[in-house]
């Protein structure tokens, strides 16, 4: 036993904790690895810690390479002998994914080459490794709060494996993408917090961020390597100590306000830009069309369909979810089938208008988030045509009205001067679980209204474009010619929808002579300052408290403002244009909606101001700390 343990010893080497030099121990190894390779048969469980111990010693970073190509022999011929020992080495392996993400790790690219050509080679001759890979994967995969740095490098490799192991591609998107949306939901609440905070030094603070550069640039902590080992409750406070003393100093008040709003929102959402641009740029490389047959090659359908299987059971049931499903966006502009797919599901999600309660699997919550991604997605996908927005269009309204005549075959006949009644006014609040699917179908059929209406309409003379000085002689297409029922019906979905989409389509359909509805929406203000209490009392249930909140506050295609990511969208993505406008949104964003915005007579200034704003960027997208990026372009 003592010269076993003396063997084990020999193979035991830590890059910064080894007495000997790498060339020192390459030599006291390379004639034990001769000996081992002839007697690997007998290399079973008894030899557990020599295993683990030749599996994880630092031999990756040896400057040798005859010496490093041995011991990678060596490895997989006790792999090949031994596949129990699998799950072992891949944690050895996979450890070395984020090697290079601190300072003084030099040679990363070589370690990772080396530590890549290892687990190919395994991957290939055991083809049931993927498990193994996968939960080593897992295993290692940093927390959130790790720096930008450790998240990026490691991220880099993971993707990387995927380029040999396409077995394991679900397990370790899977893992990737709820990485992801963790950091991108603290993004949400860490700006919602931050919103609190002054406008101009929101917006000071905002422009600091986006004119400095170095996202990828090595955060020099001391708790850098504790933070791939352990989580801490939030990344504010991992970054708190090490920002405190620049602040210590500076008594003015506004400046410590810009120093919080520094150090708060900066770090993660600097970190989610890092993590999104690095799968924007390989989902870049891996779904791209093939010259020679002019499509998509079967490879990039198939990705994209696990992208989209994750996105239905990662991304859409969550909330809070800011910038993660850009990535479906990005995607679907690749190939017009992308696109059909993806509008495909989330009708196919919104379901049938006239519901089985009892056979519907789908929750509520579900279909209210499908609905608001497919009416965010057409009205800003610019990879859309406009045959697509009408018949996404049409099939809304569709289903507007068949919830309608269902509600009407359920239901007494109310006339319409009952449903804006008081009474009928406190049973919306009511029954707005009941309706809350319908309401967020015409929350996006309205959304998209105000941004698509061009695509919706053509002048008289469909040889000439349209002129939008010439706003009286425009002709409808047939998709639209339900909205008019929805919007005056006896569920009044005005009131239930977000007040800037409501009082938007009212300025956008009274401007392009489509329909006037300011007096139902001043009619809906009375009553609902009249019934105040009542709606609150309504509101006490968490699903409706729930359901309102996404449906005022979730348009989940609101512009992208990571500046380094954003480089993937802005090409696709279409900016708000107000009724008469030239395309400059820049003018939309100072108008604060006093021109294109405004509305007809008799309504109410104070409510109608900043409504364009709203609608360039709803109120759920953030102003600090890129308050710069957000500006309409």
């Amino acid at each position: 036993m003592d010269e076993y343990f003396k063997l084990i010893k020999v193979f035991s080497y830590t890059r910064n904790a080894s007495a000997l030099t790498a060339d020192q121990y390459a030599s006291e190894v390379t004639p034990w690895l001769a000996a081992l390779s002839e007697n690997v048969s007998t290399l079973t469980i008894t030899y557990r810690e020599l295993i683990n111990t030749i599996f994880f010693s630092d031999w990756v970073v040896n400057a040798d390479e005859r010496f490093v190509h041995r011991y990678a022999t060596l490895v997989i011929q006790i792999l090949s002998a031994h596949p129990a020992w699998v799950p072992y080495a891949m944690n050895s392996m996979v450890r070395w994914f984020s090697f290079g993400s601190h300072k003084g790790e030099e040679g990363a690219g070589m370690v990772h080459e080396r530590v890549h050509a290892v687990v190919r080679e395994v991957y290939r001759t055991i083809p049931t490794c993927g498990a193994s890979l996968a939960a080593a994967i897992v295993e290692k995969y940093p927390f959130k709060t790790a720096k930008i740095n450790v998240q990026v490098v490691y991220l880099q490799n993971t993707l990387r494996c995927l380029e040999y192991a396409e077995g394991v591609r679900k397990e370790v998107l899977a893992v990737v993408l709820n990485r992801v949306i963790q950091v991108d939901v603290e993004v949400q609440v860490e700006l919602e917090d931050l919103e609190e905070q002054e406008a101009a030094a929101t917006e000071e603070a905002g422009q600091q961020a986006g004119d400095e550069d170095g996202v990828f640039e090595f955060e020099d902590d001391e708790a850098d390597t504790k933070d791939d080992e352990s989580d801490s409750d939030s990344d504010s406070d991992s970054e708190s100590e090490s920002d405190s003393s620049d602040d210590e100093d500076d008594d003015d008040d506004e400046s410590n306000a810009l120093a919080t709003v520094s150090y708060d929102a900066r770090p993660i959402v600097s970190k989610l830009d890092a993590m999104m641009n690095v799968l924007f740029e390989w989902l870049d490389r891996h779904i791209a069309l093939d010259l020679q047959q002019g499509a998509m090659p079967e490879s990039a359908s198939r990705l994209f369909l696990v992208i989209l299987d994750l996105f239905d059971t990662i991304i859409l049931p969550t909330f809070k979810s800011r910038y993660t499903q850009f990535l479906v966006f990005f995607l679907s502009a690749k190939d017009p089938q992308y696109a059909d797919v993806f509008l495909g599901t989330m009708m196919g999600k919104v379901g049938d208008p006239v519901r089985n309660l009892t056979t519907d699997r789908v929750s509520t919550v579900a279909k209210v988030a499908a609905a608001s991604y497919l009416g965010s997605f057409v009205a800003r996908a610019a990879f859309i045509s406009p045959q697509i927005v009408r018949n996404v269009m049409g099939v809304l309204v569709q289903w507007a009205n068949a919830y309608l005549d269902w509600q009407e075959q359920r239901e007494p006949e109310r006339s319409y001067a009952q449903a804006l009644a008081p009474s009928a006014a406190n049973s919306l609040h009511v029954d707005f679980e009941r309706h809350a699917v319908f309401y967020a179908v015409t929350q996006a059929v309205l959304y998209l209204f105000c941004f698509r209406w061009r695509d919706l309409a053509t002048p008289l003379d469909a040889q000439q474009p349209l002129d939008e000085s010439e706003l009286d002689s425009l002709r409808w297409c047939p998709e639209v010619e339900g909205i008019q029922r929805v919007v005056f019906s006896k569920l009044n979905p005005l009131r239930a929808c977000s007040a800037a989409v409501a009082q938007q389509f009212a300025a956008v359909a009274s401007q392009t002579n489509f329909l006037f509805c300011y007096a139902l929406i001043q009619q809906n203000k009375r009553s609902t300052s009249a019934d105040e209490s009542d709606d609150a009392a309504a509101r006490g249930s968490s699903i409706t408290s729930l359901l309102r909140k996404e449906l005022d506050t979730f348009f989940p295609f609101d512009p992208m403002a990571l500046p380094i990511s954003r480089q993937y969208i802005d090409p696709i993505y279409l900016e708000w244009r107000s009724v008469g406008g030239n395309g400059d949104d820049e003018d939309d964003s100072d108008d604060d909606g006093d021109d294109d915005g405004e509305p007809a007579e008799g309504a109410d200034d104070d409510d109608e101001e900043g409504v364009v704003d709203q609608m360039i960027a709803m109120s759920i997208s953030p102003v600090p700390p890129l308050g710069a990026a957000f500006l309409p372009r």
